[in-house]
């Protein structure tokens, strides 16, 4: 029986193509079956030399991140809303994004490189963690760049950016929250704050980069 010829030519052209999609198949396989808790690490790896190497002209303000949360509250109990606990278990987060907004000159809930809040919160809280298991959880975000010295007045005043802001301002009043964890940087006379709040972190979470005890209060 005579076989059809073989086109060689059309063999060397489709060769390498197929070895490319085969490379390619083969590292997408790759990296979805990377476990999620080494991106997850990334992230807070990433965040710890955020807070751990800040600029010799900054420093966080721990004054201002207690006084944040005094006025939370206030606010919450002039509207009803029970008081939020201050927790530690999240500052590690909450400074960092803080750092990140004032290194890279930004206000909002994504990363510098790219995360949204809740690949933050997941990376954060057991390492990869789908959004939908972990804790009701939100975020406030904002600075104050106006002149004048970096203290209680100037904090007051990045407090009532939340309180006019619509969504911001739900996330105070959530009744849901019952801990928040605060991060405020300085530099120069700017002022850079986040705060997070959630309901509730399963004692079998392990909060990554966290160093005090899970119920851990100041």
């Amino acid at each position: 029986m005579l076989q059809k010829p073989v086109n060689l030519s059309r063999l060397r052209w489709r060769q390498p193509w197929t070895t490319l999609g085969y490379v390619i198949a083969l590292w997408l396989a790759a990296a979805m079956l990377t476990p999620l808790t080494v991106r997850a690490e990334t992230y807070v790896q990433f965040a710890k030399g955020l807070a751990s190497n800040l600029p010799a002209d900054s420093q966080f303000r721990e004054d201002l991140e207690k006084q944040l949360v005094a006025e939370a509250n206030r606010f919450r109990n002039s509207k009803g809303v029970k008081p939020l606990a201050a927790s530690k278990q999240l500052q590690l987060a909450a400074r960092a994004h803080a750092t990140d907004m004032m290194l890279n000159n930004f206000v909002g809930h994504r990363s510098s490189r790219g995360q949204q809040f809740d690949s933050r919160m997941s990376a954060f809280l057991g390492g990869g963690r789908p959004m939908m298991m972990l804790p009701r959880m939100g975020e406030n975000a904002a600075r104050d760049t106006q002149k004048g010295e970096a203290n209680a007045a100037k904090a007051s005043r990045l407090f009532q950016q939340w309180v006019d802001s619509r969504p911001h301002r739900k996330a105070l009043l959530n009744g849901s929250y019952r801990f928040v964890s605060t991060g405020v940087v300085q530099r120069g006379n700017k002022i850079y704050a986040v705060q997070i709040f959630w309901s509730h972190i399963p004692k079998e979470v392990n909060v990554l980069g966290a160093d005090t005890a899970p119920d851990a209060l100041y």
